[in-house]
């Protein structure tokens, strides 16, 4: 590759690897599902830099496995659909490490003191006495 021409092989394998990013987003699509928007979110640069690496990933690897087993261009489309299919099934695995649920704040005291002034508004003493004893 270094100092020869390009042939049609090389050309496919750039063109991927200049879409991992698509490939890594929908191994997210994929493997997280709905909770990828909750996620991005949080943090959109964690999720473009997974995407990113988890593209990436995908794509080596299937570069690395058709040079190396010595099969067709055609065959490398085939293993980058594989390896992602396989990126996103970790990823299912790992969503709830990945997507961490936010703390629950508890109720403002002064949302009990509203709530105690309004059926007291409304002529419901008895169910705040109740309540208290």
């Amino acid at each position: 590759m270094i100092g020869g021409p390009l042939n049609i092989l090389h050309i496919l394998y750039l063109m991927f690897l200049f879409g991992s990013l698509a490939f890594g987003l929908e191994a997210l699509l994929l493997g997280l599902g709905g909770q990828l928007p909750v996620l991005y979110r949080r943090g959109r640069k964690r999720v473009l830099k997974m995407a990113s690496l988890v593209g990436l990933a995908v794509v080596c690897s299937s570069i690395v496995t058709s040079a190396a087993l010595g099969f067709g261009p055609l065959y490398f489309c085939a293993f980058v659909l594989v390896y992602m299919l396989l990126a996103s099934g970790i990823l299912n695995l790992l969503g709830a490490k990945l997507i961490k649920p936010s703390p629950l704040l508890p109720p403002s005291p002064t949302a009990d003191v509203e709530i105690e002034q309004m059926l007291q508004k409304y002529g419901f003493k008895e169910l705040i006495e109740k309540e208290k004893e």
